[in-house]
């Protein structure tokens, strides 16, 4: 089963001049499922699809460059040209209380955006995919996504600092979609937030994954250093990641 997915924010804590924040699509069977939409990304969402084609929704946790564009994607579906349009969205406990407090009408938002409450440890079955949730390192509840449809699968760690867990999620996977925020040269670093591309490429090693894609780097931090550093810890193949890139699985 073919599965393909695409960049559509690839910039970590907020955006830079060039990159959005953290949003992937991932299809296959013409099903059409966003892991996150941060800060930006509906615009690069709109330069390849319609708000309307979104299937499903999961988002990795609560920081704003991981669920801030919902908001757009919420006022884009209520009012869409065709008539208002609705899309599940699968998010940590409390997420619907936490995002409804910045709208005019909790009610119409749940409408629209159709919260679930998921939690590590969760299988979902998103039209093709399977997708099986594992617990991130990260100062709020985040949950990693590892997506399966046929053999194909695609492991996107949201925001995570090292942690066993993560070898878990990219266990054999055909693509890794690591956090990779910093470089080495930059400790002292806070400890279970994000990875440095060393760490990135460490996990990408012990999972045996067939592609490294580093991503949610800083916009001050050049994403072509943090791709040479995780290649330094892993043999596979190795991409820095940027908006509106494509893989096909």
């Amino acid at each position: 089963m073919t599965v393909q997915v695409t960049v559509l924010g690839c910039s970590g804590t907020h955006t830079g001049p060039d990159r959005m924040c953290s949003s992937y699509m991932v299809e296959s069977a013409n099903y059409r499922l966003l892991l996150d939409c941060g800060n930006g990304a509906l615009s690069n969402l709109q330069r390849r699809w319609n708000v309307a084609d979104v299937d499903a929704v999961v988002i990795s946790h609560l920081h704003p460059d991981h669920f801030a564009d919902l908001y757009g994607l919420y006022y884009a579906l209520r009012f869409h040209a065709d008539g208002p349009r609705s899309v599940p969205v699968v998010a940590p406990l409390g997420a619907w209380e936490f995002a409804s407090q910045l709208l005019d009408s909790a009610d119409r938002f749940a409408q629209t955006c159709r919260f679930e409450t998921a939690q590590a440890g969760d299988r979902l079955n998103l039209g093709p995919f399977t997708v099986t949730l594992f617990a991130s390192s990260h100062p709020v509840e985040t949950l990693g996504s590892r997506v399966q449809a046929g053999a194909a699968v695609v492991a996107y760690t949201g925001d995570s600092g090292p942690t066993a867990q993560l070898q878990h999620l990219a266990r054999d996977a055909d693509l890794l979609l690591a956090d990779a925020t910093w470089l080495e040269r930059q400790r002292p670093l806070p400890t279970g937030v994000h990875m440095t591309g060393h760490e990135a490429g460490t996990v990408a090693a012990a999972a045996n994954v067939r592609r490294l894609v580093t991503t949610h780097v800083f916009p001050s931090v050049d994403p072509n250093e943090v791709a040479a550093e995780a290649a330094a810890a892993f043999d596979g193949e190795v991409v820095a990641a940027h908006d509106l890139q494509e893989f096909a699985l």
